[in-house]
């Protein structure tokens, strides 16, 4: 019992600290058309149901909401019209901050949209929106509210899922123009994984949400080069970076990284192979080898992840579909055409 009370306590801290029970409308979206402003709302247990008792304010005004009916669960557009004072918003630059006059839960402001300037959120360009999004770490600890830049609007309904997106490609070599395989670019705010890594011939690409970010390039665990990015929507951003290394193949300590294992072990007469691949690479499998160094099986494998745990499940068949003796096995990771790590395995019948 005392362990779930401190559970639910942990819990009850972590939204609180997340910001997510505060009362008052939260702001999903903002778009200009024809020079007005139009901003999407959402209800977080404003009752009654309307937004006469909520504020918004940006760096030069203050208003209250007129009586607009603010049913919880839908999206209400408002814009200048819906104030008791109409004011309007720098396009360009503006911290917009909103909240409830009455505080039932924790009080204080419950939306605050932060672009242009030093902000990692931009203007929109015109056509474009901004819309919320949660950035989270990998532990899936909430690191901020972030609004991204948005090619296909969606005032007053839920957001469609598309348009918020670019790609970051690019190289990463040294002087001589060598690619640097294994080379890390760092990026900030995180959104899941906060690393890029470089594939064998120096090159990456990731889907990164429309914002600027921080970004730190580096090689065997050295800062050399810290920069900023700003992907927009639908398009790609490319960088190519050039760091005073002389390494232009995966060094050992890169490669070490790499990781085989296999349960059970003993088995009889599947065996799941995890595996771990320290950089991008597109042909990955697993080979099977008998105690005379006989290949058995090829396992092609999908490794979608770097440096997360893939898996793949080999059923104590040889190529032929036929099921092997009993005796020890080996299991060798092959990352484009390099030899990784290799594990034992014990087959008894």
């Amino acid at each position: 019992m005392k362990t779930i009370f401190i559970l639910i306590v942990l819990l009850f801290s972590y939204l609180l600290n997340a910001n997510i029970l505060v009362a008052g409308p939260y702001a999903e979206e903002l778009m200009w058309i024809d020079g007005e402003w139009y901003l999407e709302l959402s209800n977080v247990a404003v009752e009654p149901y309307t937004l006469e008792y909520c504020y918004i304010y940006n760096d030069t005004n203050f208003s209250y909401f007129i009586d607009v009916y603010f049913p919880p669960g839908g999206h209400t557009v408002v814009t200048k019209d819906s104030l008791v004072t109409p004011f309007d918003f720098n396009i360009s630059s503006d911290q917009i901050t909103l909240g409830w006059e009455f505080e039932p839960y924790f009080g204080g402001p419950s939306s605050r949209i932060e672009y242009g300037n030093d902000y990692y959120s931009m203007p929109p360009l015109p056509g474009e929106s901004l819309v919320r999004q949660v950035f989270m770490t990998p532990w899936w600890e909430v690191i901020g509210i972030f609004y991204c830049r948005d090619n296909t609007p969606t005032l007053g309904e839920f957001n469609d899922l598309t348009g918020f997106t670019g790609t970051f490609s690019g190289s990463v070599t040294n002087a001589d123009g060598l690619p640097l395989a294994g080379a890390v670019i760092e990026h900030y705010p995180w959104n899941g994984e906060s690393q890029i890594i470089t594939n064998l011939e120096g090159d990456f690409n990731k889907e990164l949400h429309t914002i600027r970010y921080d970004i730190q390039v580096k090689f065997e665990e050295v800062t050399y080069l810290d920069t900023t990015i700003c992907i927009a929507p639908d398009s790609t951003t490319i960088c190519d970076f050039v760091i005073p290394v002389v390494q232009n193949f995966p060094s050992p300590s890169i490669l070490k990284n790499a990781s085989i294992s296999n349960f059970p072990n003993p088995f009889n007469p599947n065996t799941t192979i995890l595996f771990s691949i320290p950089l991008p690479m597109d042909d990955v499998k697993i080979e099977i080898f008998n105690s005379k160094g006989q290949i058995v099986r090829d396992l092609a494998c999908s490794a979608a992840e770097v440096n997360g745990a893939s898996e793949v499940i080999w059923d104590g068949r040889n190529t032929a579909g036929n099921p092997v003796a009993s005796g020890v096995y080996h299991a060798r990771l092959i990352g484009d055409g390099l030899f990784l790590k290799e594990c034992k395995m014990l087959l008894l019948k």
